[in-house]
């Protein structure tokens, strides 16, 4: 899923190539392709700093790269489109529909 959502936020960002994002996560131009081609081939993990580092890069949340599931996923980036008074006021209302204090 990992490797998915990485290909999924660079078209989403209209990011063309690995070589790119590698440049844009602040990788020189020898290791920026292999270095992201390798996570998303999932041929090599990614530690915090550099999940955070292609988070950013990306413009998505850390955790909508690593969610379990395409909904968790979606609601996770849509949820980061929103201001913290939108956040604030979602969380009321989540609350107030499903019953919960």
């Amino acid at each position: 899923m990992f490797s998915a959502r990485i290909k999924q936020a660079r078209k989403l960002r209209g990011i063309d190539s690995q070589r790119a994002l590698g440049a844009m996560m602040g990788l020189d131009k020898e290791r920026a392709s292999s270095r992201v081609n390798r996570y998303e081939r999932e041929s090599s993990g990614v530690d915090l700093k550099g999940l955070a580092e292609l988070a950013d890069a990306l413009q998505v949340p850390m955790a909508y790269l690593v969610a379990e599931d395409e909904a968790t996923a979606d609601i996770l980036l849509s949820l980061s489109l929103l201001s913290a008074k939108q956040r604030k006021d979602l969380i009321v209302w989540i609350n107030e529909k499903f019953d919960k204090n």
